[in-house]
Order: C-alpha cells, then structure tokens, then sequence
C-alpha cells in the first residue's frame, strides 16, 4: 500500500470524525446603521438620498445576531497564549445587550425569527470549532511536549497545554450558556459538551504520553503500596518511608484531579491505571516473598500471633493497602470499587503467590523443613485440578533441568528424593502429586549402578553419625528414620476401606488414578526401596553388602538384623532366607571356631610364639558368589589349615572346608634393623611381604625380589601383586628400585636417600617393561556360574538388538538388562562395557556413534 493511499485513508476517516462544513463567522461590515443594506458598497457624499426600504427580514436579523455571536466567541490559532480572551466578567457585571439579545435571538429562533430560512445551532458550531481547533492547533502542541526529556516533564507540559485549550475552549460555552435560562437544559448542555471535549482528548493521547503516565503512576503507586521494601512482616516502616508515602498519595491524588480536569481520566486511563496497579501487584509479590518463607505477620497487627506462612499478610496487604488504594484511586476519577473486586484481587494475588511458590518449590524441597512456610503457602494457594497439574509440570521441568543429569552425584539425587518424599506427603497426604513427579527421577535412579548400595549403606549405618557432614554424605538419616516406630507402621492396602473408625478420613483427590490406594504414612523407607528397581534386585545387593560386613572385623550386628527385620516385613520371609543363613553363619563360626582353636593350643601347648588363627565358616550355597583368588599361604599358616581342615571334618563329618584366603586378613609384626612395624592387612598382603623373610639361601643384606620370582613362589595373581607391593612401598616397608625389583627398607635414612634417584629409572623401567617384556599372567580361570550368566547375557543382548533396536548405546543396554531380566544383572556400566568390547573384538559387535550393533552378514 502507497503512502498516498493511506494519507487518502487517514483524511476520510479524520472527515467522518470532525466535520469540515463548519460556518465560519460572518465578516464585520464598514457600517450597519439601519437603512443601509446589509453587506452593500458604501455611500458616497455626492449619491442621492436613499430611497426607503422595506423592514428588515429575518433572515437579516439571524445573520447579524449569528455575526455578533460567533465573532466573540471564535476561537484563536493559538494555545500559547494563555488569556487571549481575557478574564471572563460575572453575569451581573456584563453590560454587553447586543451580545445577550443576539444570543436569545440565536438560541430561540423558532420564535425570535419564524422566517429564517437558514438556522444553525451555536452550541453544535461551538464544538465543531473546538474539534478542528484542538486538532490543528493543541494535538502538535502535545506532541512537541512528548519531546521533551523526562517523564514527569512531559506529563507536566501535557497537562498546561490541555488546560490552557480548556480554558479557550470553556470561555464561549460559558457565554452561550448564560442565554439559556431553564437550569436543567443549561446543566445537559455543559455536560454535552464536556463529554464531547473528554472524548476528543481522551482518543487522541500519543505513544510518549502513555509512556510518561504510565511511568509516572507506576512510581507513585508503588511507593504507596510498599513495593521493593524487603523486609518482615514484624518490622515496621521507618518514618522515612511513612513520609515519603503520604507524599506520593498526595502527589498521586493530585495528579488524578489534574487528569479529570483536562479529559485524561476517561477508559483509556482506567485501562491504564488498571495495568499499573497489577503490574505493582506482581512486584510486590515477587519481590516481597521470593525465597521469603519464615513466618510473617499480618500488616495491621505487628504485635499479633506469627502465622506458619506468606498468605495471610499477603491477604491482608490487598485488603488494607492495595484496596483501600484502589477504592481512592477510581473514586477520583469516576470509578467505582466493591468487595467483589477486592475478593477478586485477593484471588489473583493468592495465584500470584502460588505461582511464584511453584517455580519455588525444588528450592523448597532442598531446603525442607527450613521451608515448610513457603509450603504452607503452596498447599493453601494449590486448591484446584488446574493448579495441581500446573505444579507438577513446573516441578518436573525443574527436576530435569537441576537434578537428573550427570554432574549430580547419585548420594545427592537420593538425598533430593528423600526431601520430596516428606516435602511433598505434606503437601498432599494422597500421594498423588508425587506420583506424577517422580517417574522420571525413579527411572534415573535405575541408572545408577550405586543407588542400591548407597540406600543399604545408609540403612546399615550407625545412626549416632547422622549430624556429620560423612553421614549426611552417605544418608545416615536412613538408619535414623529405621528405629522411628512411625516409618515401620505399614498397614496392609486391603483394610484400608475397611477402617470405619477413620475420623480423619477424607474423600480421595479429583485426579486420583482408578486403582488409587490413600497411604496412611510418607513411608519414607519403602517409597525409596520401592523406586530401585524390582524386589530381587534389591535382595541381591542387599545380600552383597550384607556379606562384606559379616565378613568385616566388626563384631556387632545389631543393625544388620534391624534392617533384615524391617525388609523381612516388607518382601517376606523366605525372600531374605539366605541373610538368615548367612548371620547364622557367622555366630555358628564364632562357636566352631573356639573348639576347633581349643583343639590347635591342645597340639602346640608347648610353643609360646604359636600363631593366633580365626575363621569364619559359610555355607556355600546361602553366601553371594564370592571371589575365589587363589595363592600358596606361607607354611605356618599352611600348617595351621591342614589341622583346621583335620578338626573340622571330625566335628562335621559330612563337610569340608574350602579356603577363601584373599577375603581374610592378618596383623603382621616386622622386626627391621632400626623399627619395629606391626600392622593389619590383607591376607594376600602378608603372604606377599613373607616372601621377602630371610631364609639363609641368599646373600647377606636387604633382602630383594623381583616380581616374577614373587609371582612365581606364591601363584598370586598379578593384579593381587601389584596391589601388595604398592601396599608395602606406601609403608616404607619395601622400595622399587627399577626393572620390577623390590628391596627391604631396613632403615628409614637409607630408604629417603634412594627414593628420590630412582624415580626416573623406576617410570623408565616402567615404560620398558610395558613394551618390551610383559610379565608372566596366570591364566584366569573363570567360574562356571560366571560362564554360564555371561552365557545368558550375550544371548539377551542379541535378542534385543534383533528385536527391539538395531543399535543401543551402553546406558541403554544396562538399563534394558536390569528392568527385563529375571533376576537382575549386578554388573556396572563398567562391567558390562568391558564384555561389550570383548564382544567387539571378537567381531561380534560392531561400535559405532557410541551406540552397539550386530554386524552385517
């Protein structure tokens, strides 16, 4: 569209407003003495007497009366000046009768003049002017005051412009006003008019006007409803603020009289003021109580009770400040407020504030209970379906972007968990919000291969340690919330609609699901269980960790048996059958082992330097597969086995003992040239520092092996080795000193004196012996079990990337074997992406984008 077009369009829609076809006042005339015509040529000295006339008509005496009127009150092209029509004389004082008998005349033509032909309403002229005057002439004023610098500058020059045009403009409506004598019909005309002007003006308010108020109302109403002062509920304003306050309201009430005066305050700025005080609504909210979730008090009653929440001093805020203000506001410019807006106000800042506790609410339940006002808030506010589901998609958004991610460690997700467990049961004792927001977190949590066992460790805990920084690390609150009577009280689903003496009973939420079960507690314990994985994977790990501490130093067990007690509870007897038998085990071995001990210091009564052996019996088809790492113990300890083995299968004829000597440990005595070491370690550990006794055979001295004589008089596996060897150089017990070869340190001075020169052979001979001479390996032998289970892995590998997926990446892999198999897969994501590139070695799997495939045939 061309610019002439719409310039064509602006003038015919400005003509449809603002009439052009105004008359204009007549022309003032050289003489108008009676007898001469009316607009004729002048007389000359020299022309005849005239010749007498008819009377005049009235078509004449309307013209000249229309011509008197209308020359007093024309307009001038000029709104700067001020008084261009001077100061207005009373009434009583007007001594002007040409001007009051052309009025009448004017304003009774029907009966002043019956045969005029031709009559015009001056009070619809008088507009008309005014219209076309504020449009040449004030509307360029007010857009050269929108110029200007500062908002309150420009409201300011507005605003003189406008009264200075008020007061042309109210001059003639008061001097033809002053000609109609019936009250009511003067008091409609000025009204007209006035209506007339407000709305002329109250459509034509620029971009930079709008701006400047809207700035300017925003500054005063925010002082004067408190917006941007943080601070308590308890605390209150300051003399300062208190002044600074009654001054906005006086400036605010003054501006207001100043825009109904001038034809600003029509719907135009009802809208706009409308706009201003919501807008300062949700700062005061924001503002006021973000993050703000101790206990305030309500705004009139400083010294009142403390109150757990936001909501009630918020309430009381729209009450007493926000709607007294508005009630004042709209008053002065014609509105009209009643309780129903203010109860409506009280809605909208209610849903303010539970918005706002919503974006909130994952910083709530990381700070619970410091928080619980900012909730007591969000379950007053949190009333509806609507709201609810608005929740739970906020907090589901907040729980993806902050918490279920890889940079979160997996003691910190479970910690977030717990929170919303109790966070969210006070929230909503049905649960039901809970469930539709930890889906995704459960899911995750499958994921990480050490949530189960950090669970157990916290369960197992020692719950005198949970005020530790190492306990909150590990969940200690765990074992806590274990001995508290109200977490094990678990009432069966069954008797729930069965319990009639409920007197807090309640009916179930809106959005519950069809099958939907009330729980009678947060049931902390069990929800976390529950969100692990299946049952059997659980009791599997749980039977792990219970064997590593059975087999620990540690003597008591009190725990353990709480934690066996509650999940017996929970999954049943014959679930945790086998923990049964393993903590039989071991308080049957503490009773084995005194007979058999008694029996050992029968034979060997005469040595005082005997050795101390203890042993814990275990039923091999009840215990976890535990690892089997074979290696030749020193001969006593040989010695002390085969009577073990001897007393034992006399004790229990029908069994024998099969040694698990790397699981054990031994308090091992070294008697150096200037020291003494006595320290606990691993078995392995003690057979390998043993290997460097002196036995007479070689030359005097430190004594000095190599790695390959080690590994071949004790068969101990390589990784074993490697890790005992840096075992004893970490207790200065033995010194690398290159090409694989370890020395005793006799003495301390010697050792710190060889150790710094031989860092450098020792990482060449490192380096060499990477590449050049690979150290001999006993060939692992794997168990059938382990064969078997790798067997039934690979086998539901290739079903599933047949069946379901060409491709997977690894997480997906483990998280498809834990969820879909029978009993679980124990591996790591570790474990399983080592048999995964065993596979792809193998040429069996293909890897390629970081996602496992068969390969093509």
């Amino acid at each position: 569209m061309t610019a002439s077009t719409m310039r064509a369009r602006r003038r015919k829609v400005l003509r449809s407003v603002f009439q052009a076809d105004v008359s204009q006042p007549t022309p003032l005339l050289a003489s108008s003495a009676p007898g001469e015509p009316f607009g004729g040529p002048p007389a000359h000295a020299h022309a005849p007497p005239p010749v007498p006339l008819p009377p005049i008509s009235d078509q004449v005496r309307w013209d000249r009366a229309w011509h008197v009127v209308t020359s007093r009150i024309h307009l001038p092209s000029s709104v700067a000046v001020e008084d261009s029509f001077g100061t207005l004389a009373p009434e009583s004082q007007d001594f002007d009768h040409i001007f009051h008998d052309s009025l009448a005349l004017l304003l009774n033509p029907g009966t002043s003049v019956p045969g005029a032909a031709h009559t015009e309403d001056i009070l619809h002229w008088h507009t008309q002017q005014v219209r076309q005057h504020f449009v040449h002439h004030v509307l360029p004023l007010l857009a050269a005051c929108c110029a200007q610098g500062g908002q309150q500058q420009i409201l300011l020059g507005s605003i003189q412009t406008l009264e200075a045009a008020h007061r042309q403009y109210l001059y003639g409506l008061t001097l033809i006003v002053r000609g109609i004598d019936d009250d009511a019909a003067r008091a409609a005309a000025v009204a007209k008019f006035r209506r007339d002007l407000h709305a002329v003006i109250g459509s034509s308010w620029a971009p930079g006007l709008t701006n400047a108020l809207r700035g300017v109302l925003y500054r005063l109403l925010a002082s004067n409803l408190h917006v941007g002062r943080r601070q308590s509920g308890s605390e209150p304003p300051s003399s300062q603020d208190a002044r600074e306050s009654a001054a906005a309201r006086e400036e605010l009430l003054s501006l207001l009289e100043s825009l109904k005066t001038v034809g600003l305050a029509g719907d135009k700025f009802h809208v706009l003021i409308a706009e201003v005080m919501d807008s300062c609504m949700r700062k005061f909210v924001q503002d006021t109580y973000s993050r703000v979730w101790t206990a305030r008090e309500p705004l009139h009653s400083p010294d009142g009770p403390v109150t757990s929440g936001c909501l009630e001093h918020l309430c009381d805020w729209v009450e007493r400040c926000y709607g007294r203000l508005a009630v004042e506001v709209f008053s002065r410019i014609g509105g009209r407020v009643s309780w129903s807006d203010v109860s409506q106000w009280k809605d909208v800042a209610i849903g303010r504030l539970a918005t706002l506790r919503m974006e909130e609410l994952f910083d709530i339940v990381l700070h619970w209970p410091d928080s619980k006002g900012g909730l007591d808030d969000l379950r007053s506010a949190v009333a509806t379906p609507q709201r609810r589901l608005q929740l739970t998609d906020t907090f589901s958004a907040s729980l993806q972007r902050r918490l279920l991610h890889p940079g979160c460690s997996t003691s910190d997700i479970l910690q977030t968990y717990i929170s919303m467990i109790r966070t969210f049961h006070a929230l909503d004792a049905s649960k039901v919000l809970l469930d539709r927001v930890v889906h995704a977190l459960q899911l995750y949590l499958c994921q990480r291969d050490d949530a189960i066992r950090i669970v157990v460790t916290g369960l197992l805990s020692d719950p005198r340690a949970a005020d530790t920084d190492e306990g909150k690390r590990r969940l200690v609150e765990l074992a806590v919330m274990l001995n508290d009577t109200s977490q094990q009280q678990r009432a069966h689903s069954d008797d729930y609609d069965l319990d009639w003496n409920d007197m807090s009973w309640v009916p179930d939420p809106v959005d519950a699901g069809v099958n939907y079960k009330r729980p009678r507690n947060e049931d902390v314990i069990g929800t976390l269980i529950n969100a692990l994985g299946s049952q059997d994977i659980f009791i599997k790990e749980f039977q792990l960790i219970i064997a590593e501490r059975l087999l620990s130093s540690q003597t008591g067990f009190q725990q353990e048996i709480k934690v066996l007690g509650l999940l017996k509870k929970r999954y049943g007897e014959n679930a945790l059958q086998n923990c049964d038998v393993m903590i039989k085990d071991i308080h049957d071995s503490r009773r084995v082992d005194a007979t058999l001990r008694k029996g050992l210091r029968a034979g060997d009564g005469a040595k005082e330097d005997a050795l101390t052996y203890h042993s814990k019996i275990l039923s091999r088809l009840f215990w976890p597969s535990l690892p089997k790492e074979g290696f030749k113990v020193p001969p006593p300890i040989a010695a002390i086995q085969e009577s073990y083995e001897s007393g034992f299968e006399q004790l229990k004829s029908s069994r024998k003992l099969s040694w698990l000597d790397q699981l054990g440990s031994a308090t091992v005595q070294l008697d150096l040239e200037d020291r003494s070491v006595e320290l606990e370690c691993k078995t392995y550990e003690a057979a390998v520092i043993y290997a460097f006794q002196d036995d007479g055979s070689g030359p005097p001295g430190p004594q000095q092996r190599t790695f390959n004589e080690i590994w071949q008089k004790i068969m101990i596996d390589e990784d074993l080795l490697q890790l005992a060897l840096k075992f004893w150089v970490s207790k200065k017990v033995l010194r690398d000193v290159g090409n694989q070869t370890y020395t005793v340190v006799e003495r301390l001075d010697d050792g710190a004196n060889a150790a710094p020169n031989n860092e450098g052979d020792e990482a060449a001979a490192q380096s060499e012996d990477e590449v050049v001479r690979p150290s001999p390996r006993k060939a692992k032998t794997m168990d059938p079990k382990e064969q078997e289970r790798r067997t039934i892995y690979w086998q539901f590998i290739v079903g599933m990337l047949t069946n379901s997926s060409p491709a997977m990446p690894l997480g997906q892999i483990s998280m498809m074997m834990k969820m879909l198999i029978a009993d679980g897969c124990p591996w790591s994501n570790e474990e399983l992406q080592e048999f995964l590139g065993e596979k792809v070695a193998a040429g069996d799997l293909e890897l390629g984008g970081g996602k496992y495939k068969l390969p093509k045939k």
